[in-house]
């Protein structure tokens, strides 16, 4: 098998989706003979570089093109300058800034393009939000292949740019199942957790979509049925003070722990009861996946692509987005019904066996950057 070198195109280094596949994907990569360089449009000095660290850690030393706005003029013909020197087969974009300006730079540079959106449109974007996602569509769909990673992600797509379909598709993601395992854990001291405790993992960062809030209006209710249960918020984010400030008021507050940003996720996955994730919107939740394969049974809302990756009774139970009363009943009929929550966890595993693997998404992009190639 002839090896492809791939050219990654990313806005930034920061703690998003995005950001975290790429990880795996450079972890994976050689097992579909694929060797991968990494181009970051950020600055070395942007803040958001929290990723650096785990990048190095599986061999990749990505570049910083310090390209500081859209509209800069050095922006392209340094990306076709990058591109040239790496002496890739095939540039593969990431979000929305990577693929508007890695499209025209890569056909400058004489080399076929892949880009791939991981989000859903949402209709509460700025106007400037929104012509920055109508630009960076209408030109992305212009390179060899453009990806979705949920088909709720594309069909939304497609509903609001309807134009420009011809060479769309849908590659869902991919985990490390080596270390997203179900192995039994505990939880770091640090944390605090009583022994014994019910806990409920919500792995998101503290963002108003994600559905903390509909989390703790729902913990009353989770309380009054499993006076032990507990629910940790595994990330950070700028919602946190209006969180602590309404588990407060729902007097719920020594219940509900804030473990900010953790880089021990499986651990907190692998220890959890249960994982639940409320969000309004999602494309393809990838702690849901982890949590599959750790054997964790979900609560999560039927928003986006979550549905596609929970299966509804089979590996947890779906609830319709910013219903508090209905998360409650489901979050409680897990923890209650343990003989359940146990079949649940067995059929999460199997279905991050068959169809969350990392080998077999590399090998689907592999297969996709080949098509793009000829």
């Amino acid at each position: 098998m002839r090896r492809l070198r791939v050219l990654v195109v990313i806005d930034s280094l920061g703690l998003g989706g995005a950001e975290r596949l790429l990880v795996a994907f450079a972890t994976a990569a050689s097992s579909a003979g694929l060797d991968v360089e990494v181009a970051s449009i950020s600055s070395s000095e942007d803040p958001r570089n929290e990723m650096l660290v785990e990048l190095r850690t599986v061999g990749i030393e990505p570049q910083f093109l310090g390209i500081p706005r859209l509209l800069s003029a050095r922006a392209v013909p340094k990306l076709v300058q990058a591109i040239r020197t790496s002496g890739c087969d095939v540039v593969h974009a990431h979000l929305e800034y990577a693929a508007t300006l890695a499209t025209p730079a890569a056909r400058l540079a004489g080399k076929p393009i892949v880009s791939t959106f991981h989000h859903v449109p949402s209709g509460r974007l700025s106007w400037r939000g929104a012509v920055r996602e109508r630009l960076a569509v209408a030109v992305a769909s212009r390179g060899q292949r453009t990806i979705f990673v949920s088909r709720a992600s594309m069909a939304e797509f497609a509903h609001r740019y309807p134009r420009w379909q011809r060479r769309w598709m849908v590659v869902p993601n991919g985990i490390d199942l080596a270390h997203f395992t179900p192995d039994a854990a505990s939880f770091p001291d640090d944390l605090g957790i009583p022994s014994g405790a019910a806990v409920s993992v919500l792995p998101a960062a503290l963002r108003g979509y994600k559905g903390h809030e509909a989390a703790i209006e729902a913990w009353p209710e989770v309380r009054a049925a499993v006076p032990n249960a507990v629910l940790l918020f595994a990330g950070s984010g700028p919602q946190e003070l209006a969180l602590r400030a309404l588990a407060e008021k729902r007097e719920v507050a020594g219940s509900v722990v804030f473990a900010g940003f953790r880089t021990d996720v499986a651990r907190l996955l692998q220890a959890a009861s249960l994982v639940v994730l409320p969000s309004e919107s999602e494309a393809l939740p990838t702690v849901l996946m982890e949590a599959a394969a750790c054997g964790r049974a979900a609560v999560a809302s039927t928003a986006g692509g979550i549905p596609e990756v929970v299966q509804d009774h089979v590996t947890g139970l779906l609830v319709p987005p910013r219903d508090p009363e209905a998360l409650a009943a489901a979050v409680t009929e897990l923890l209650v019904n343990e003989g359940r929550r146990r079949e649940m966890e067995t059929a999460a595993r199997d279905r991050a066996e068959a169809q969350f693997s990392l080998t077999h998404w590399a090998g689907q992009l592999r297969e996709v950057y080949e098509s793009a190639i000829g």
